[in-house]
């Protein structure tokens, strides 16, 4: 590697606005960890400790990039011939990603197994990423003990990188696109329930496809740009999105609440008015039965409402969906189990 701007700019200039970007996602990262344990004080033991390690975990990627670029650009100032040399930091920050990634897919793949009902969708999710995390625990190996970029973009170790990269966008998409998926399958004929799921999808696709996209364009880059560090600075922002990602997630539930408890007392009062005209018909034409339809959509709502005012340690639509014609027409202890 040169000396000239135009390395320098790919090089050092990559890298220092990679680890900004990453240090105003840090500092998102932060504000969400804290409005989650304000608003959801009473939330499983099981999230909590999640938050906080991928938080210390995000903060842990922070303080290595920025020892990265700081040995890069500041100790190694003036001496283009270290401009090869890779800090023993940034291979760690590599780990610290993986393993933030990690954490977040089997959540969302926990979150897959609660959709679908089935184990083994989410199953081959988890072992993709335990091997996203191999692959990256050996890439950090190589960058120690080789210390230069030149060294490590031959083909080994180079390829154990594209597997480990390629495994983490390939779990994203498919999280994505099974949630997506499933939750359309699920919407049923009531417009609260209706409104929720699209709600759900449109979370999914926003928190989703974006990491997705970065980790891809990194990829991209890695492959076409090996000579630059323009991937890394990409790369810098990966674990900051999952970790954001996470925390978006468990956050809307409050939001979610909030739609819902609006739409069913909305829908409230307009039950009276039919339960009144059911009165009168009774009086004039004598008993009718009940048809299955409003039989449904009474007990449907009657739960939904049942189960907003619960303190639920993962609440979202995959829960109601997995239970949710099942507890239509069942009782309130029976959502109540299911939720804790």
């Amino acid at each position: 590697m040169s000396g000239d701007v135009a390395t320098v700019a790919t090089i050092y200039g990559a890298i220092l606005l990679g680890t900004c970007i990453g240090c105003g996602l840090t500092g998102i990262v932060f504000v969400q960890t804290v409005l989650y344990f304000k608003f959801y004080p009473s939330d499983s033991i099981y999230n909590k400790i999640l938050v906080l390690v991928v938080w210390a975990l995000d903060m842990m990627h922070t303080c290595l990039i920025i020892a990265s670029v700081w040995e890069s650009v500041i100790v190694n100032f003036d001496k283009p011939e270290l401009m090869d040399l890779i800090p023993r930091a940034l291979g760690l920050s590599v780990a610290i990603t993986a393993a933030v990634t990690f954490l977040v897919h089997c959540f969302f793949a926990n979150r897959v197994r609660k959709l679908t009902k089935k184990w083994y969708f989410a199953a081959p999710l988890v072992f993709l990423a335990f091997l996203r995390l191999v692959a990256a625990c050996v890439s950090t190996t190589e960058i120690i003990r080789l210390r230069h970029y030149s060294l490590f973009i031959k083909p080994f170790p180079s390829w154990v990188f594209t597997l480990g990269v390629t495994l983490s966008a390939s779990v994203e998409f498919i999280i994505t696109m099974v949630m997506v998926i499933f939750l359309g399958q699920s919407r049923t004929g009531f417009a609260t329930m209706n409104h929720i799921i699209n709600s759900l999808i449109l979370y999914t696709l926003e928190t989703g496809s974006f990491t997705c996209a970065v980790t891809i364009a990194s990829l991209i880059c890695w492959m076409v740009m090996r000579h630059n560090l323009i991937f890394l600075g990409m790369h810098f922002a990966i674990a900051k999105l999952y970790a954001n990602s996470l925390l978006a997630t468990l956050n809307t539930r409050k939001r979610l609440r909030s739609d819902r408890t609006f739409s069913s007392q909305r829908e409230a009062d307009i039950y009276p008015a039919s339960l009144n005209i059911h009165k009168s018909s009774q009086r004039i034409l004598g008993p009718l039965s009940p048809t299955k339809g409003t039989h449904l959509n009474v007990n449907v709502e009657t739960t939904v409402v049942s189960v907003i005012d619960e303190p639920c340690d993962d609440y979202d639509m995959a829960d109601i969906e997995s239970k949710g014609c099942d507890t239509a027409c069942g009782t309130e202890k029976d959502s109540k189990e299911f939720l804790h």
